[in-house]
């Protein structure tokens, strides 16, 4: 004689509650999936052109050759420090596209919509050229301390100099900006920190192209 119950025996009442227990669980998923739904980013950086500015030809022509960066900084999730030497990486926030390639365009887009610089013409190759390249050395969110978050940015840069003569080192200076997020530590905010510290870098940048000892030579 077969003495297994059919399931379709069980108590009303342990049926429900199976019903329910599910439910709740399903439940529970969807609300985690919505609140960890990943996230894209893009950075940008602004320059110090004037209102209105148009004319993109007036400056020195400039290329960037694409920025290295550091290992541990180099994928699309975000970075956090969360020790001396302990980083830690987002999942679920990330760049649109690898963080070297953006800074690189960012850096472009924000320095040729500067009254010194210009898009280097694509159909030829100036007898009178400049290069930016370098290193992102830092690009992470610092949460060592908790009551005082920062947005992080540190890149080794050098401007060099193409004409008949050669390449002529220009400038090769390391910048740095760490912007505290106050009370918001939203990635949306940390975004707008890390922009924040890039629109400070170019002006960095342009400063120092600026001041050179050679200036009147650079813009003949």
């Amino acid at each position: 004689m077969n003495h297994l119950r059919p399931l379709t025996r069980l108590p009303f009442f342990m049926m429900i509650t199976c019903i329910l227990t599910a439910a709740a669980f399903l439940t529970g998923c969807g609300i985690k999936n919505d609140y960890t739904k990943k996230q894209m980013f893009r950075l940008y950086a602004d320059g110090n052109a004037p209102s209105g500015q148009s004319n993109r030809s007036a400056g020195a022509p400039l290329v960037i050759k694409r920025l290295d960066i550091s290992p541990e900084f180099s994928g699309a999730g975000f970075v956090y420090r969360v020790g001396q030497n302990r980083f830690t990486q987002d999942y679920y926030n990330n760049y649109i596209t690898s963080p070297a390639r953006m800074i690189s365009d960012v850096m472009l887009e924000a320095l040729v919509d500067t009254p010194q610089f210009a898009p280097a013409p694509q159909n030829r190759i100036p007898d009178d050229i400049f290069q930016l390249w370098g290193k992102i050395t830092a690009l992470y969110s610092d949460q060592r301390n908790t009551s005082a978050v920062s947005a992080v940015v540190t890149m080794a840069l050098n401007l060099d100099r193409l004409n008949k003569d050669g390449f002529t080192p220009i400038l090769s200076k390391t910048y740095s900006r760490q912007i505290p997020l106050g009370k918001n530590t939203s990635p949306q905010a940390y975004i707008q920190a890390l922009n924040s510290g890039l629109s400070e870098i170019v002006k960095d940048i342009v400063s120092d192209y600026q001041n050179l000892p050679t200036r009147q030579a650079v813009t003949e």
